[in-house]
C-alpha cells in the first residue's frame, strides 16, 4: 500500500484512545473497517477501504447517522486520493448520490463539508471528458464554485483549492478544461456584481489569482475587461487583487489572443497605472506589466521592443519617488524588461540607444 496512506492511517488508529471525541470516532471506524475486511479475507489495499466506507456510507439512515456519515465521510476523504481512477469513474454516480446529501451548505458543519470538498476533488479529478459532460458533474462543479465564495473562511479556502486543482488539469486529452466555460460564467457574474457584493468579488479574485488555466477563448477578452475594470472602484484591496489576477491570467493570454488583441489588451492594463504612492497596487501592476511584456515579446519581438522606451520611462517615476518596496518592484522589472524584451539582433542599436536614454 502506498506509504503516505499508511503513515495517515497510522496517525488515525493512535487516536483511538484520544479523549477527543471526533478523533476517537475516526480511530474506532477505521479499525472496524479494517477487522471487516480482514474477515472478508479481502486484500488490504485503498480499494478495499473504499469498497467497505461506501458501503457504510449507504447504509446511513435514522437518528444518529448524521455523526456516523460525518466520520465515514472524513475517512473517505482520507482514501479517495489513493483509490485507482477507474474504481472512481465506475461508480461516480454512486459517489455523488451520496456525497450531496451531505452537501447541505444550511446545516451542516464546517469540518464535514471540507471533508466533502476533499472527496468531491477526488472523485472529480478521476473522471475523463465525457464524465465532464454529464449534468451531476457539471452541477456538482457549481457547487464548488460557491463554495469558492462562502462566508465562511476555512470552507471557501477549501472549496478554491479544489476548484483550482481540477481547472489545473483537464482530463486527457483536453487542453481548456470541461469546466472552464462554467467557471468562466461564474466568475463573470460574481465580477459583474463587485458595486453590490464587493466581498464575493473579493473572493472570486482570489480564486482567478490561485487558477493556472487556459481559460476559454470565447471569455477570454470579456474576463479581461472584467478584471480591468475593477481598479475603477478605487478600492486599494480590490485593485491590488484585481491585477494579481490578470497576471494569473497572463500566463495564458499568449494562447488564446492573437497579437493585435494581445497589444490591445497590454494597452489597457498600462492606462491603468496606479498612483505611484499607492505602493501595494503599484506592485501588482508592476507585476503584470512585466509579465505582460515578457509574453507580448514571444508574440511579436520587434513590436515589444520598439514600445519599450514609452514603458521604461512610464515606470521611472516609481524608481524615483516610490516606497521602498515599489522601488525595488520596478527596479526588478525594468531589468527584466531589457534582459527579456531586447533581441540579440537589436544589441547596439539606436533602439537601444533610445531605452538608454531613458534610464
Amino acid at each position: 500500500m502506498d506509504t503516505k496512506l499508511e503513515h495517515q492511517l497510522q496517525k488515525l488508529r493512535e487516536q483511538n484512545g484520544s479523549k477527543t471525541p471526533h478523533q476517537h470516532q475516526h480511530a474506532a471506524m477505521l479499525l472496524a473497517v479494517e477487522e471487516t475486511i480482514k474477515e472478508q479475507q479481502a486484500t488490504v489495499d485503498p480499494s478495499s477501504y473504499f469498497a467497505a466506507l461506501l458501503t457504510l456510507m449507504e447504509q446511513q439512515s435514522g437518528p444518529g447517522s448524521k455523526a456516523l456519515s460525518g466520520t465515514i465521510i472524513y475517512l473517505l476523504s482520507v482514501i479517495l486520493p489513493f483509490v485507482s481512477h477507474s474504481i472512481l469513474r465506475a461508480k461516480f454516480t454512486t459517489m455523488m448520490a451520496v456525497l450531496s446529501q451531505s452537501l447541505d451548505l444550511e446545516s451542516a458543519d464546517v469540518a464535514l463539508l471540507r471533508s466533502v470538498i476533499a472527496c468531491l476533488e477526488a472523485v472529480l479529478l478521476a473522471q475523463d471528458a465525457s464524465s465532464w459532460r454529464q449534468p451531476i458533474a457539471q452541477g456538482t462543479f457549481r457547487s464548488l464554485l460557491q463554495l469558492s465564495t462562502d462566508s465562511k473562511p476555512k470552507i471557501r479556502k477549501r472549496a478554491q483549492e479544489a476548484v483550482s486543482s481540477l481547472l489545473s488539469r483537464p482530463p486527457p486529452p483536453t487542453v481548456v478544461h470541461p469546466a472552464a466555460g462554467i467557471a468562466s460564467r461564474f466568475v463573470l457574474d460574481m465580477l459583474g456584481n463587485a458595486k453590490s457584493d464587493t466581498q464575493a468579488a473579493m473572493y472570486t479574485l482570489q480564486l482567478i489569482k490561485q487558477t493556472e488555466m487556459l481559460w476559454p477563448a470565447d471569455d477570454f477578452g470579456e474576463l479581461c475587461a472584467s478584471l480591468m475594470q475593477l481598479p475603477r472602484l478605487n478600492t486599494p484591496y480590490v485593485s491590488t487583487l484585481s491585477f494579481q489576477a490578470l497576471e494569473t491570467v497572463f500566463s495564458s493570454a499568449s494562447e488564446a489572443l492573437n497579437e493585435e488583441q494581445f497589444r490591445d489588451l497590454l494597452v489597457s492594463v498600462i492606462d491603468l497605472k496606479p498612483n505611484v504612492n499607492d505602493s501595494a497596487v503599484s506592485e501588482a501592476w508592476l507585476n503584470i506589466a512585466q509579465k505582460g511584456y515578457i509574453a507580448y515579446a514571444s508574440i511579436s519581438a520587434e513590436a515589444c521592443f520598439q514600445s519599450l522606451p514609452d514603458l521604461i520611462d512610464l515606470i521611472l517615476p516609481d524608481i524615483e519617488l516610490g516606497k521602498q518596496s515599489t522601488r525595488d518592484a520596478a527596479t526588478r522589472c525594468v531589468w527584466a524588461l531589457l534582459r527579456e524584451c531586447i533581441p540579440t539582433s537589436k544589441l547596439g542599436s539606436e533602439g537601444v540607444q533610445a531605452i538608454i536614454g531613458t534610464l
